[in-house]
C-alpha cells in the first residue's frame, strides 16, 4: 500500500495486455503532485497506480517540487509498465509503440 492517498487524476491511458491468462487491460494513473503532509521541508509526492493484469500497484515520487515529483512518478509508471512488457504483449491503439519509452528492468533479459 502507497504511503500517500492517490490524488485527482491527471493523466491516464489505458493499455492491451496479451499473456499467458489471456487479456486484460492494463490502466496507467498519474495523481496531482501535492505536498507531503509530514515532511518538514515542505517536499512533494506525486502518485501513480497501475491496475492490471493480475493487481493494482500505487506508489509515489517524491521531489523537492511539483515537478521533480512528477517526473520521478513518470519514471516509475514506466518502469512498472516494463514489468508488465515482460510477462506478455502490452499494446496501445492497437500498436507495439506504447507512446511512452519504458525503463529497463535491472537484471532482466
Amino acid at each position: 500500500m502507497c504511503k500517500y492517498p492517490m490524488t485527482e487524476v491527471i493523466a491516464r491511458r489505458e493499455f492491451d495486455f496479451a499473456g499467458p491468462h489471456g487479456h486484460a487491460t492494463v490502466v496507467a494513473s498519474i495523481g496531482r503532485p501535492a505536498r507531503m503532509p509530514d515532511a518538514p521541508h515542505g517536499d512533494w509526492y506525486c502518485p501513480w497506480l497501475i491496475e492490471g493484469p493480475d493487481r493494482s500497484h500505487g506508489m509515489y515520487g517524491a521531489g523537492v517540487d511539483e515537478l521533480q515529483a512528477l517526473l520521478l512518478a513518470i519514471s516509475g509508471v514506466r518502469f512498472d509498465l516494463q514489468w508488465i512488457a515482460q510477462r506478455g504483449t502490452l499494446t496501445w491503439l492497437e500498436q507495439g509503440d506504447l507512446g511512452i519509452d519504458l525503463l529497463p528492468v535491472p537484471g532482466a533479459a
